[in-house]
């Protein structure tokens, strides 16, 4: 009886700790004093660039913002690839309409959709600047109705000193080291840092009130 008793806890402490911990991140759906945190899901960037790389704009920055998310205590960032399956091909999350998110995203209680407007390089006399623009949107779905909280369009322009070698992004990919330390790369974390600041910032104000 006592071996069965013992069993039947360990069962359920594996599988309590296994739900406190499903998402994209590297932190428990509730802090150690058993207050749950705000759980917040991102879907993929929407890449509405038509910028030339050999890999996909959208998964590296969604990767980006989602590794900073992931690390941040203070929220519990659900499934990307489960809030992506939700989504269709004719829902536009940043149209007026928003009244088809409340039930659609299931035990979510902020919803954080993103677009990637521009991404160009702008050159004048040897002188280059990494032009980015990202569209935001943060919905809280707590209520009844869902209400906008954050929709904004952040501008980031990255310096690239004259002189300066270009990469060949061809072959200096994203995942390589060389690419994390290119200019392209620190720019992108650059903008991720940046877009992650301001999700976590509007996302504890609005838990707060």
């Amino acid at each position: 009886m006592i071996k069965y008793l013992a069993l039947a806890i360990f069962s359920m402490f594996v599988f309590s700790s296994c739900s406190n911990n499903q998402g994209d991140n590297n932190v428990s759906r509730f802090y150690d004093d058993g207050r749950a945190r705000p759980v917040v899901a991102i879907s993929s960037v929407i890449d509405s660039t038509t910028y030339d790389l050999p890999w996909s704009l959208s998964e590296e920055i969604t990767y980006l913002i989602k590794s900073h998310l992931s690390n941040n205590k203070n929220l519990f960032l659900s499934s990307t690839e489960v809030m992506d399956e939700s989504l269709t091909n004719t829902d536009n999350p940043f149209d007026i309409n928003i009244a088809w998110m409340k039930d659609r995203f299931d035990n979510s209680e902020f919803l954080v959709f993103l677009e990637l407007l521009n991404h160009n390089e702008l050159k004048k006399d040897q002188i280059s600047n990494l032009e980015m623009s990202m569209r935001i949107r943060i919905i809280d779905v707590r209520a009844k109705e869902p209400k906008v909280i954050l929709q904004e369009c952040i501008d980031d322009n990255y310096y690239i000193a004259k002189g300066s070698i270009r990469a060949d992004y061809q072959n200096t990919i994203w995942g390589s080291q060389e690419y994390a330390n290119s200019r392209m790369g620190l720019a992108h974390k650059q903008l991720a840092k940046e877009i992650s600041d301001r999700i976590s910032d509007y996302i504890a104000l609005s838990k707060s009130r």
